[in-house]
């Protein structure tokens, strides 16, 4: 089976047009996939740059002294609350024994008062 010569022409056109079509796709699909390389590339080097230790100690370590220094306020700030609470408690019940003296030395000033206006 021959091929005329003008069919044979057309077909090595279209396959020549298509490659160069497939070829310009694929240049396409391989910049893109630069671009979304590149990015990342950035990305990674940015979220490497906020999680480099730049300091001597370990972080974990210093969370832990951070969160060890917050338990021991916290215990503290518990025995100042009960201790502001008793303190609370003492001062009520000197003002009940300073209100009930009250009571008693008025009672033994009117009785002197009273004494003293039936004696004179």
């Amino acid at each position: 089976m021959t091929i005329e010569p003008n069919v044979q022409v057309a077909l090595i056109s279209a396959g020549g047009t298509i490659t160069v079509a497939l070829v310009g796709v694929l240049v396409e699909l391989v910049r893109r996939q630069s671009r979304a390389i590149s990015e990342v590339r950035e990305h990674t080097e940015e979220a490497r740059h906020q999680v480099a230790n730049t300091h001597e100690t370990n972080l974990r370590d210093d969370v832990d002294r951070v969160l060890d220094g917050m338990e021991r306020l916290l215990n503290g700030q518990a025995r100042h609350d009960e201790a502001l609470s008793r303190h609370g408690e003492e001062i009520g019940a000197v003002r009940r024994d300073i209100a009930h003296e009250r009571v008693e030395r008025l009672a033994v000033s009117e009785r002197l008062d009273n004494h003293l206006t039936a004696t004179n």
